[in-house]
C-alpha cells in the first residue's frame, strides 16, 4: 500500500481561494495532516516575501518551496536550505532578449521582485482593486537599473515576465527557448516565469530527500502550468477542479475547485484511505 508522508501544495488557485484566503475547511485538513504526521509544504511561484505568516500558520508547515523551485526554506524564520539561482550571465542574456518585446519584467533576488519604477506603476495599476494588489506591494521593490542590479548580483532566483498579449508571450517563449540552463513555464495567458535549471518538482523532491522521504511518498496538488512538473514527479498527483486542461488530463485524481475546498476534500480522501 502506498503511504504519503509529504504533500506539496500550490498556493494561488489551489490552497488559496480567489480572495487569497485559506478556508476553514482547508485549515482543518492541514491540522489533520499534522496530527497524522504528514508534512505539508507550500510549493509556490511566490517569493519568500509573498509567503504570509497567516499561510504558514494555517498550513502548519515547517518548510516551503518558493519562486518555482529556485529556493526552499525552513520556516518560520526563512533559513534558506536549497538554492538554484540562475547565473548572472544567463539573467543578463535573458534581459537583453526581453528588451526587444512589449513586456515588463521583474528580477527576483533574495525573496523580492525588483523592477524599474515605470513598470512597477504599470503592474500595480493592472491589479489595483484586486486581492493581488496587497501581494504586489509586499513583494516588489524598485531599482533604477535592472541591468545594473543583475551585474551587481551573484545570480537571481527568477525572472517574471508580463507580456502585452498572449501572442507576444509566445514569441518570448520561442526567443528564450534556445538559452541554456534555464527552465521556464507560465501560470496565466500572458506571463512567462523563467528560472535556473530547476522547477517546483525537482526542488520539492530534493527537499523530500533531505527529510528521508521517497518520491513515492510525495503527493502534489496544483492547478496551473507551473505545477505540471511537480505533479509529474510526485508519487501521486491531484489536480484542482479549476486546473488547466493539461493538469486535468495528467493527474491521478481530480478534486473540487479552490472555491469549494478542493484541497481539503483531497486530503480527507487520503486520510480516509479512499484516494490511493
Amino acid at each position: 500500500m502506498q503511504i504519503i508522508k509529504l504533500i506539496g501544495i500550490d498556493l494561488d488557485g489551489t490552497a488559496l481561494d480567489s480572495q487569497k484566503r485559506i478556508s476553514e475547511k482547508n485549515r482543518e485538513a492541514f491540522k489533520k495532516c499534522e496530527e497524522s504526521g504528514i508534512c505539508v509544504v507550500p510549493v509556490t511561484g511566490r517569493p519568500f516575501s509573498g509567503l504570509y505568516d497567516e499561510y504558514i500558520d494555517a498550513m502548519r508547515c515547517s518548510y516551503s518551496v518558493n519562486t518555482n523551485g529556485a529556493a526552499a526554506y525552513s520556516l518560520p524564520k526563512g533559513e534558506k536550505l536549497i538554492s538554484h539561482m540562475m547565473t548572472r550571465e544567463r539573467a543578463a542574456e535573458i534581459a537583453e532578449i526581453l528588451n526587444e518585446y512589449d513586456c515588463f519584467y521583474a528580477v527576483f533576488i533574495d525573496g523580492y521582485g525588483y523592477l524599474e519604477e515605470k513598470y512597477l506603476d504599470r503592474e500595480l495599476n493592472d491589479w489595483r482593486g484586486t486581492p493581488l494588489y496587497k501581494y504586489l506591494l509586499r513583494t516588489r521593490r524598485v531599482t533604477q537599473s535592472i541591468r545594473g542590479l543583475i551585474e551587481a548580483s551573484e545570480g537571481c532566483d527568477n525572472i517574471y515576465v508580463s507580456a502585452a498579449t498572449t501572442e507576444i508571450r509566445e514569441k518570448i517563449r520561442d526567443a528564450i527557448g534556445g538559452v541554456k540552463d534555464i527552465y521556464f513555464t507560465s501560470s496565466d495567458a500572458r506571463d512567462v516565469e523563467i528560472g535556473g535549471d530547476c522547477s517546483k518538482g525537482t526542488t520539492l523532491l530534493e527537499l523530500a530527500g533531505r527529510l528521508g522521504i521517497d518520491k513515492s511518498e510525495v503527493m502534489a496538488i496544483g492547478d496551473s502550468g507551473n505545477d505540471l512538473d511537480m505533479l509529474r514527479k510526485a508519487g501521486y498527483s491531484v489536480a484542482m477542479g479549476n486546473a488547466s486542461q493539461k493538469l486535468l488530463d495528467e493527474a491521478d485524481y481530480v478534486t473540487d475547485t479552490c472555491e469549494n475546498n478542493g484541497v481539503a476534500k483531497a486530503i480527507e480522501k487520503l486520510l480516509n484511505g479512499e484516494l490511493l
